[in-house]
């Protein structure tokens, strides 16, 4: 593979598969169910465990800058059996996470239409269950890659660019309706309990950092650079999730956050409806370069697996311009298949397990590695 990512290309390819729905969804569910005022709390305890294991992520993604993130480091480390184990947690987290996604996004995507503009489009759009747009995100996603490496990684900066655009005008949105009053007594309603599982379940909202480290072999210097994209965009996200979460409870009482919609709501509830309606359309024009980062990941993987021998040679297919053709041309497929027929209710929790799993393999990993020497080289 080519080594073309600078070190803003890789921390924009992490902001961008990690700020998913979790800012626009999380945001408000921990505020309305776990956090109360606090959720800003409960969201950087969450950045403190992220930053934990990223530091992981950081020493040996510059130790071992090849495609492939934990498939790799289990490689070198701990043998071929765990890493085919890796390999198929970091499926889960890719190739599988990214069709869930895709399925989410065509699910509000109806629900906008029907919200905004009160045309019913499911009998059609979803027929016998079937997801359409998920198709469309998906199939659309899988083509731009097949366009080339720095198409489709120019349209991700714009995105993911766009994307921050839209969290800093919610944010600073919120920040000029707050309410001093929101923010008092009892500013831990559910209590410290409460603080702790609204952490918990922001953690999930940080996950997807770790696909910067899956094209650690396009880095231009990766020893210097991944480290830095790694943790910058921890660091990046925090923010963002901390003043977020700021604003929200600021701008409304937590007992009237919608826990499905929350800033959206939020600005309806006082009043600024073009605010509410820009929003919800923002989360809708920016959650597809989760797809397609997503996606943009599950190839390298597969070429690390057949660069191995693990899996046929197509998947190591590189093309003039090194983009990877037939094993994106098969993941691509391959996802727009399950986001378009399987709900996401039968993946999430499979999801979750093939992530901790993975997060807990590159820990052990590192151990490993400074305890004594690797024996295989990827």
């Amino acid at each position: 593979l080519r080594r073309h990512l600078t070190v803003w290309d890789l921390i924009l390819i992490g902001v961008g598969g990690t700020i998913g729905s979790g800012i626009f969804v999380l945001t408000g569910q921990i505020a309305a169910q776990s956090a109360g005022p606090l959720t800003f709390l409960s969201f950087a305890i969450a950045g403190i465990a992220a930053c934990c294991s990223g530091v992981c992520y950081a020493e040996l993604s510059a130790r071992i800058p090849a495609a492939g993130s934990t498939y790799v480091y289990a490689y070198v480390c701990l043998g071929e059996v765990a890493a085919v184990v890796a390999a198929a947690c970091l499926t889960l987290e890719y190739g599988v996470a990214g069709a869930a996604v895709a399925r989410s996004w065509g699910d509000k995507v109806v629900l906008w239409m029907q919200t905004s503009f009160g045309v019913s489009v499911a009998s059609w759009m979803m027929p016998w269950g079937v997801n359409l747009p998920a198709a469309v995100v998906s199939l659309g996603s899988t083509l731009l890659l097949l366009a080339g490496v720095q198409e489709s990684k120019n349209v991700s900066n714009v995105i993911t660019s766009l994307k921050m655009a839209i969290v800093a005008f919610m944010t600073i949105g919120g920040f000029i309706l707050y309410q001093k009053v929101n923010m008092q007594a009892p500013l831990a309603p559910f209590g410290v309990d409460g603080v702790l599982r609204g952490a918990t379940t922001s953690f999930f909202g940080y996950l997807g950092y770790d696909e910067v480290c899956v094209v650690a072999g396009e880095a231009l210097h990766p020893a210097r650079d991944m480290p830095r994209a790694v943790l910058g965009t921890i660091s990046i996200v925090t923010v963002f999730y901390v003043l977020s979460a700021l604003a929200l409870t600021g701008m409304v009482h937590y007992s009237d956050i919608s826990p499905t919609s929350g800033f959206p709501e939020a600005f309806a509830t006082r009043h600024v409806m073009w605010a509410s309606q820009l929003t919800a359309l923002g989360e809708l024009v920016t959650l597809p370069v989760v797809v397609l980062v997503s996606l943009m990941a599950q190839p390298r993987l597969t070429f690390g697996m057949a660069s191995d021998g693990l899996l046929p040679a197509i998947f190591a297919q590189v093309d003039s311009t090194g983009n990877l053709q037939g094993g994106t041309l098969v993941s691509g497929l391959v996802m727009t298949f399950v986001a378009t027929f399987i709900p996401f209710v039968y993946l999430n929790d499979l999801i979750s397990a093939g992530i901790l799993l993975a997060f807990s393999m590159t820990n052990s990993c590192l151990l490993l590695l400074r305890c004594e020497p690797p024996t295989r080289q990827p």
